[in-house]
């Protein structure tokens, strides 16, 4: 279990609860539009945060189990699920690298906007492919980053300062090699973008202060490859509208 990152949405759970790049961006609509028509029987999603996906897909499962390592994240799913009037969702604390579900026992596992803080990919597809059944459907969404090196390496500095439970974001060519390696066939994929701000980007992972002047430091002086390849518009007052590229991935077992 990552101590770092479970201590981390601990503390800041709250402020994902409300995030509006979590709750509305385009990459939930994709989800629901990759699950189809089609009724699952047992499904989780992985590392859930406030519940947004797995409250968008439990209409369409006889049981969802939203599993985090945050009790702090599963309090604020119990809280919006109440809000809601979302009856079929269930809690469960549960590590990504190490879940605790019978193999072949799921019809449907979703994980979103969350692995760039796993600390072993391989180890969470392994799992994924364990406990998914023959028949099943693997959703993923995540963060992911350019494929050119200079914009890339200052993507994920970027994150890792805001945010130290940040590991990696993949580049799209990485997560179809590591789908592939795992054991699964890629049968639906879309990139898109989450759209955020600066200031309420840096607010909600609780930034140290002296990091977030440093950072918009750096943003000031933004090479132009780099202010092209995310969006990056200054707002003025030491703000910037921003854009981070998403990947969403249907697989299925090969």
């Amino acid at each position: 279990m990552d101590t770092d990152a479970r201590k981390q949405f601990d503390r800041t759970a709250a402020s994902y609860a409300v995030s509006r790049a979590h709750s509305n961006s385009r990459s939930l609509a994709l989800l629901k539009e990759f699950a189809g028509d089609r009724r699952y029987r047992i499904a989780i999603d992985i590392a859930t945060g406030p519940g947004f996906a797995a409250f968008a897909l439990a209409d369409q499962c006889d049981e969802m189990i939203a599993t985090d390592i945050s009790k702090g994240m599963l309090q604020q799913v119990q809280k919006l699920a109440f809000e809601r009037r979302i009856r079929q969702v269930e809690r469960s604390f549960a590590d990504a690298h190490a879940l605790p579900f019978r193999d072949a026992s799921l019809d449907l596992v979703m994980c979103r906007t969350a692995p760039h803080h796993f600390a072993s990919i391989p180890k969470f597809l392994s799992e994924v492919r364990r406990v998914l059944v023959n028949t099943g459907v693997f959703l993923m969404v995540d963060t992911t980053t350019s494929e050119f090196e200079l914009p890339r390496i200052w993507h994920q500095n970027m994150e890792w300062r805001r945010d130290r439970s940040h590991v990696a974001a993949p580049p799209p060519s990485i997560w179809r090699r590591e789908f592939v390696q795992a054991g699964f066939r890629v049968v639906e994929e879309k990139l898109t973008t989450v759209d955020m701000e600066f200031n309420d980007w840096v607010l909600r992972s609780n930034t140290a202060e002296e990091e977030i002047e440093a950072m918009r430091n750096e943003w000031r002086n933004i090479d132009e490859k780099i202010s092209v390849e995310y969006s990056v518009k200054d707002r003025g007052n030491g703000d910037y509208s921003f854009s981070w590229p998403v990947i969403v991935l249907k697989g299925v077992i090969s």
